[in-house]
């Protein structure tokens, strides 16, 4: 026996208990998946003994080709040349929601368990300056860990503005300029993901018209805005804007993704990619983390397991921590995606 077995193509969902000692399955021929029955014994795999850090769920490998033993990082999704298709029997009773307009003139189309797709729209829901801001995501819709904001930038300096104890993402959907993050300034082009820490103020400054994906988290505070800029920078992440970088991407089957911010480069817990779905419908599938997806390019469904919305450039996805869902592209240049989601981890692991 080379190679482990595959003992599943998706993870396990386990609650550990912080302090508790764990035998996980290495060789893949347990029978009480993920952790160690004895069925090793013969083989040149041998369990691994982890103490858990904390009392919480977990996602485990059970594919057994993970890099971070005995966590899943998503390796299950490329154990085929495809993605993993929904079946016929997913779509048996979902029913199509109609958008509608809500008190501020978006479009949205309510969907399972406070999961919903809209189309920011209307009047501003916050304006300072040559900056508008729409709230698409906050408290009020059931989020519990991020908010977010579409925002539209005219040319010139905007406000200095500031989201308290939150750490803050944006990404360029179109226009150019500079971001200014206390004493520090960065080139800020189209396509691109930007970082600012919390407690730090940051400032625009538009070349051209911009628009521009702003999310906050932890989930709460509304935008302060200052008469000057604070001079605060955290000179411990000195990179703060990321372009997409096709020389970047991840293989996911026959997905890609790039992340852009994530706790391993920036130190945050929030994480901000950008992900290719080529024409396909996914199986449905969750996550242990809360999302919002932005559809860049391509039409498509959004697919929960009772409803479904039809879905395209503009339009926000959220998503709920563990909502089951799949996202279906119908164009056949493929779908361009803007994720962000809490906690951060890979946005291949799923399960």
């Amino acid at each position: 026996m080379d190679e482990p077995a595959i003992a599943a193509t998706k993870p396990c969902l386990v609650a550990l208990v912080e302090g508790q000692k764990y035998l996980w399955c290495s060789c893949g021929l347990s029978k009480t998946q993920p952790f160690c029955d004895g069925s090793h014994i013969g083989t040149r795999f041998m369990p691994l003994l982890f103490r858990a850090q904390e009392t919480d769920e977990e996602l485990l490998c059970a594919c057994k080709r993970t890099l971070g033993p005995p966590y899943c990082d998503g390796s299950h999704n490329s154990l085929s040349a495809s993605y993993g298709t929904a079946m016929e029997e997913d779509a048996a009773s979902a029913v199509t929601v109609a958008a509608a307009a809500d008190a501020h003139g978006a479009r949205r189309s309510a969907l399972d368990n406070n999961c919903f797709v809209i189309r920011p729209g209307g009047i501003a829901t916050i304006r300072e300056g040559n900056l508008a801001l729409h709230q698409v995501i906050g408290p009020d819709d059931g989020a519990r860990r991020l908010s977010q904001f579409a925002a539209t930038h005219d040319v010139g300096a905007g406000p200095v503005l500031r989201f308290a104890a939150a750490d803050t993402v944006l990404y360029v959907l179109a226009g150019h300029g500079t971001i200014e993050i206390g004493a520090r300034h960065f080139v800020l082009p189209a396509e691109s993901g930007a970082y600012v820490r919390a407690g730090e103020a940051f400032r625009i400054t538009a070349a051209a018209p911009m628009s521009l994906n702003l999310t906050v988290c932890p989930l709460g505070p509304q935008p302060e805005f200052l008469a000057e800029m604070p001079a605060s920078f955290d000179e411990s992440v000195p990179a703060r804007v990321v372009p997409v970088d096709p020389d970047k991407r991840a293989a996911m089957a026959d997905r890609y993704y790039q992340v852009l911010v994530d706790g391993e480069t920036q130190g945050t817990e929030v994480t901000q990619f950008i992900g290719h779905i080529p024409r396909s419908r996914a199986a449905h599938h969750r996550h242990l983390y809360e999302e919002t997806l932005t559809v860049l390019s391509g039409e498509g469904v959004m697919w929960t397991d009772t409803t479904k919305a039809l879905i395209g450039p503009g339009d926000t996805i959220f998503l709920p921590r563990k909502q089951s869902h799949s996202v279906e592209c119908t164009s056949a240049d493929g779908m361009m995606l803007i994720g962000v989601f809490y906690p951060a981890m890979s946005p291949a692991i799923n399960y």
